[in-house]
């Protein structure tokens, strides 16, 4: 009885969290995080808000408008395995109009949901001036917590933009989209 109660629980709880993550999710970059964030013009460089029924090019403007994700997980540490819990993190696809669709993360190790990520060498350049053109305050983040740049590797994307269910966008789709 005592797993049934817990595994309801969990669900529960993750029932809870998805509605917030996802607002998270969608926050437009015109909803800056304070004075003086970031180095560019937004309401100049924003993509006009794509049709609904364009479902890889809502992904892509999705990407593209948002400063921060959650990034959600289960939890492997022992005291709380098997739970799910969300990072909030700051992300950029590129510079502000000119972006690629490829959410890049500047990450410390310390952070539980990302341990197990690596090192991407080959787009260091292009992640850092991406980041830090929208998230300045980083150039100033305490190199004793070893940051370091990853991207997520984009398998499958679901977008739920609307009343019906999710509409599948595939890679491919997602990324032969240009919408600046």
């Amino acid at each position: 009885m005592a797993g049934r109660v817990r595994g309801s629980a969990r669900a529960l709880l993750a029932a809870l969290l998805a509605p917030a993550l996802v607002a998270l999710l969608v926050t437009p970059a015109r909803g800056r995080g304070g004075r003086d964030h970031g180095d560019w013009d937004a309401a100049a460089l924003l993509p006009p808000l794509p049709p609904r029924e364009d479902a890889a090019l809502v992904a892509r403007f999705v990407a593209h408008v948002c400063d921060w994700g959650a990034l959600a997980t289960v939890a492997t540490e022992e005291a709380v395995r098997g739970w799910p819990f969300a990072d909030v993190l700051s992300l950029s696809d590129g510079p502000p109009g000119a972006g690629s669709g490829v959410p890049y993360l500047y990450l410390s190790p310390l952070q539980q949901a990302v341990s197990h990520l690596q090192v991407n060498e080959t787009e260091v350049d292009f992640a850092k001036r991406s980041l830090f053109i929208r998230h300045p305050e980083m150039k100033t983040w305490p190199s004793s917590h070893n940051w370091f740049f990853a991207k997520l590797n984009i398998t499958n994307i679901w977008v739920l933009d609307f009343f019906g269910g999710p509409k599948i966008v595939t890679p491919e789709e997602y990324y032969n989209v240009t919408f600046q």
